[in-house]
């Protein structure tokens, strides 16, 4: 195992916290805090080595009077892109590590507060800068080891549920797609499909949206300034507090009741659009800003054991494929391992939590629900581009189990235009998709006819 590998695999890990960081209150790297000036560091390709301080004897140190950094470049013979195991995870209260690549891109801080054993986050680079800091009270005392390296095409695991087909019945309400906002640029990209006037004085742009038969509605706080780096709670609807957003999104979704759920987060300081695969029921939350500082109760979800995990239901292929085609330069991928930790898990684990109560729900079921982290780097309007994307790839997976009876059209509605549709398909001037088909045969035979019509016909007088 050659020292490149291993710093592969340190910085994996610490990518892996930033997992948890990239959540949880900002803290700027010191090579970025002082205008791009960076700490001394040390270019290693070779070598082996297993534990952090033999790997640490490679940086240079930089005291500060409140503290100690530990700075070291690695620079990789190939772009390199997935996740690395940390193991013995032992380093002193206080001290922090930062994962720096590409232009400005970082990750961090991953603090003391960790299991002992973890799955790194994600980078992608051919060079990254690892800063390390502890107060500067003792000797170095930091201690952990170097694990597997997982690239992109070899995660830990993958379960991606979908959801088994339930029967609808027939309304003149359309379906709702319930996205959710966070920490800029997610709260932006989607203020557009707010309904309150306060928030979106443009008017409501989510009303049968595109013409999909879909109502998107969006909900999220909001930070002062709007562009915040350091944001904190915010205020408003779902704001960044574990109570808050509890008492907020429940009598939100259950007005709302969407077949489709996406929330959004702020996630890596890069141009990620990082799809989570897992949330978890867990109790090792990061601390929030107000008291009480972690859920109440902890773990959230008492009718599933501690640490129980939801799997995203998104399309995750098809939007990754999109994102993608779409030209936007953004790195769209599939993360299995943490999601955060912080109100950004908390909130993923929150729709999936709805999804799965009411995916066999006869009257309104929820389809798909997962969350999204969004690189804080990505402007307000290709993360809208991405956001719509996402939410269009969504709601065209959603569609082929949305069958409304008697929609024939597949515009959410059944009036007049749908019995003049099957009358176009009866008489032979027109055909309908697999879908329609279902939607219009009421009597549920397999035949078309002037049956179905009547049976409409008595839906629109009722």
């Amino acid at each position: 195992m050659n020292q490149l590998f291993l710093y592969i695999i340190f910085i994996q890990f610490s990518l892996l916290n930033f997992h948890y960081s990239q959540v949880a209150p900002f803290i700027l790297p010191y090579s970025l805090e002082q205008n791009g000036a960076k700490i001394s560091s040390f270019n290693l390709e070779e070598g082996e080595m297993n534990n952090f301080v033999e790997f640490m004897n490679y940086a240079d140190l930089t005291v500060f009077p409140d503290k100690k950094i530990w700075s070291l470049t690695i620079n990789f013979t190939t772009f390199k892109k997935g996740y690395v195991s940390i193991n013995n995870w032992n380093v002193p209260n206080g001290a922090n590590l930062f994962i720096l690549w590409g232009e400005n891109a970082y990750s961090g801080p991953y603090p003391s507060k960790q299991n002992n054993h973890f799955i790194s986050g994600r980078f992608a680079g051919n060079r990254i800068t690892l800063e390390y800091n502890e107060p500067v009270n003792s000797e170095f005392e930091g201690s952990f080891t170097f694990g597997n390296f997982l690239s992109d095409n070899d995660p830990a695991e993958v379960v991606i549920k979908y959801p088994v087909i339930p029967s609808i019945k027939s309304t003149r309400e359309r379906p709702k797609i319930m996205v959710t906002g966070y920490w800029p640029p997610t709260n932006e990209m989607v203020r557009h499909f707010s309904q309150s006037e306060e928030l979106n004085p443009a008017g409501w742009q989510g009303e049968n949206w595109e013409n999909s038969g879909y109502d998107v509605v969006s909900f999220f706080p909001e930070f002062n300034p709007p562009d915040c780096n350091n944001c904190g709670q915010g205020y408003g609807d779902l704001e960044v507090d574990y109570q808050d957003f509890s008492q907020d999104f429940w009598p939100i979704i259950e007005a709302i009741n969407p077949v489709g759920i996406i929330t959004f987060s702020r996630g890596y300081n890069d141009h990620s659009w990082e799809l989570e695969n897992r949330v978890v029921n867990r109790t090792n939350w990061v601390d929030d800003y107000t008291t009480p500082l972690l859920p109440t109760p902890n773990p959230p979800d008492n009718s599933v054991n501690n640490y129980h995990v939801r799997y995203t239901s998104l399309p995750v292929e098809e939007i990754i494929a999109e994102i993608e085609r779409s030209g936007l330069g953004l790195d769209a991928y599939l993360d299995n391992t943490n999601a955060g930790m912080f109100l950004s898990e908390f909130a993923g684990y929150h729709g999936s939590w709805y999804k799965e109560d009411h995916d066999d729900n006869s009257e309104i079921p929820c389809f798909a629900s997962g969350h999204i982290h969004v690189g804080a780097q990505i402007d307000w309007d290709s993360a809208r581009l991405a956001a719509e994307i996402s939410i269009r790839t969504l709601i065209e997976y959603i569609d082929q189990f949305m069958v409304l009876s008697g929609d024939c059209n597949s515009d959410g509605a059944v009036n007049i235009l749908d019995v003049v549709a099957l009358a176009n398909v009866i008489l032979g001037n027109d055909e309908f998709t697999p879908s329609q088909s279902t939607a219009a045969d009421l009597d549920g035979n397999g035949v078309l006819n002037i049956l179905d019509i009547i049976a409409i016909v008595n839906l629109i007088l009722n």
